[in-house]
Formats: structure tokens, C-alpha cells, sequence
């Protein structure tokens, strides 16, 4: 990388109770850069994503994203514990998209993108809403502004919350399997949205098992395993000749 990494992961590690789910990940990401990450269910993929946007607390190490360190602030040249405003606003940069959609059911797709824009950043109602209505016709759902989520289809749920997020304008979009919880037709739609987001310059962190996908899009696909990243390359590299037997075998059973 010429310029600092827009993402840097150094040693962190992360404990549930006695089970050690990530045991000292250390990763940079670029600006502008698609990293997916793939592995078996229980390697610490999900669980690092979360770190990342400081969902959970991590036991050792740190993570910062472009000048702000996830739970933490520089003081005197000393990490402390950051509180709460400082968490905020380190969030306000990083939007987040989940395996299940969680809209509000009791607002509209609109509503659902609006109520971060007001909340969070302040703006106004009139503001929020053209900005708003500007992210859902990005997705393709701007038609359906007016709809509330039990009259969507999986797949157009999923596309409010990217909306979502990228009305908040972030540094950062993390990507947790989000087409997993989707009929297998409406996985289309949404990784039609990713490329789109991808080639726009966004920088993406995105836990998937799309391989056709991860080929596509992703400048680097890191394979995790047993909460370690046990090999790490280019999309093409990694996916068409892995170095490590682990990684060859995962692959032989995906698609």
C-alpha cells in the first residue's frame, strides 16, 4: 500500500467466556479496496466484522479506521476506553449491513432510511428525505418508498438497509453474509447493489460464501479459519491456487 491503510487490525484478539474466537488478527485494508472474507462457520469471520464496528469489545490489540480507534481514544500517547459520544461518532463512518435485514416493521422503507440522517447526524426532515430518497433509487427501490418491510420481498428489504447505510455517506461498508438469509432468486438483486457499491470507490469488508462473487468484486479474499486468517491474496490467487491444504479443501466444497 503507497498511503496508510484506511483499516488496521493489529493483534486482536476476542474472547467468549473460555472459548477464544479470534486469537491475533492483524490486517490492513486500502481505501477503496474490497476485501471478502471466507471460511467455514465458526472461524471468527461474523465476529471480527462486528469488532470492527465495535459491536463487541475486543480482549487485546486495536482496531482503527482512518484516524479513530474502535472504543478507544489517543490520550497523552495512551489508548483509553472511549465513551459514549466518542463511540458514536467513530460509528457514524462505518455503515453495517446484516444477515437479516433489521428494518423497523413499524416504518417505511423511506422512514427506515430517513431516521438515521435525523437522529444521528442532525440533518433535517427535508433534507433527510431527499437525501433518502436519492439512496433507495441508488438501490433501485425508490418506487417502493412508501412501502413498509412485511410488503417487501427479501430481497428489497435487504436493499433499504444498504440504502441505509450508505445515506449516512461512510468511510467504511461491512457486509456480514448478507445475501445468506435470501431465497436463493433474490440473491441476485442485492450482489447486483454490492458491485455497483464496489465500483463506485467504496471501501468494503465482506463476509461471504458468493465465490463467484468474492472472484468479481474482491481486490483480496482472506481465508479464515479457527479465528486465525490462515492465508490471504488476491481474489484470483487465493481462489484459483491456494497456497495452504486447509484452504483447497474448504474451497472443494463450495461453489
Amino acid at each position: 500500500m503507497t498511503h496508510p491503510p484506511l483499516v488496521s487490525i493489529r493483534n486482536v484478539v476476542k474472547n467468549f467466556s473460555e472459548l477464544e474466537v479470534l486469537k491475533g488478527i492483524d490486517l490492513d485494508v486500502a481505501a477503496g479496496e474490497v476485501l471478502c472474507l471466507i471460511g467455514p462457520s465458526g472461524s471468527g469471520k461474523s465476529t471480527l466484522l462486528r469488532c470492527v464496528n465495535f459491536l463487541e469489545r475486543i480482549d487485546s490489540g486495536y482496531i482503527r479506521v482512518d484516524d479513530q480507534f474502535a472504543g478507544a481514544v489517543v490520550k497523552d500517547g495512551v489508548l483509553h476506553e472511549a465513551g459514549e459520544s466518542e463511540v458514536a461518532r467513530y460509528r457514524q463512518h462505518i455503515g453495517m449491513v446484516f444477515q437479516h435485514f433489521n428494518l423497523f416493521l413499524h416504518l417505511t422503507a423511506l422512514e427506515n432510511v430517513t431516521i438515521g440522517l435525523t437522529k444521528v447526524r442532525g440533518l433535517t426532515k427535508r433534507e433527510a428525505f431527499d437525501r433518502a430518497r436519492a439512496a433507495l433509487a441508488d438501490v433501485g427501490l425508490e418506487h417502493l418508498q412508501g412501502s413498509y418491510p412485511r410488503h417487501l420481498s427479501g430481497g428489497q428489504q435487504q436493499r433499504v438497509a444498504i440504502a441505509r447505510a450508505l445515506a449516512m455517506e461512510p468511510k467504511l461498508m461491512l457486509f456480514d453474509e448478507p445475501t445468506s438469509a435470501l431465497d436463493p432468486e433474490l440473491v441476485g438483486e442485492v450482489l447486483t447493489v454490492m458491485r455497483r457499491v464496489a465500483e463506485a470507490g467504496m471501501t468494503m469488508i465482506v463476509v461471504t460464501h458468493e465465490m463467484r462473487f468474492a472472484r468479481e468484486v474482491a481486490d483480496r479474499v482472506a481465508f479464515m479459519d479457527q479465528g486465525r486468517i490462515a492465508e490471504i491474496g488476491s481474489a484470483a490467487q487465493l481462489l484459483d491456487t491456494p497456497n495452504s491444504e486447509r484452504t483447497r479443501n474448504f474451497l472443494s466444497h463450495v461453489d
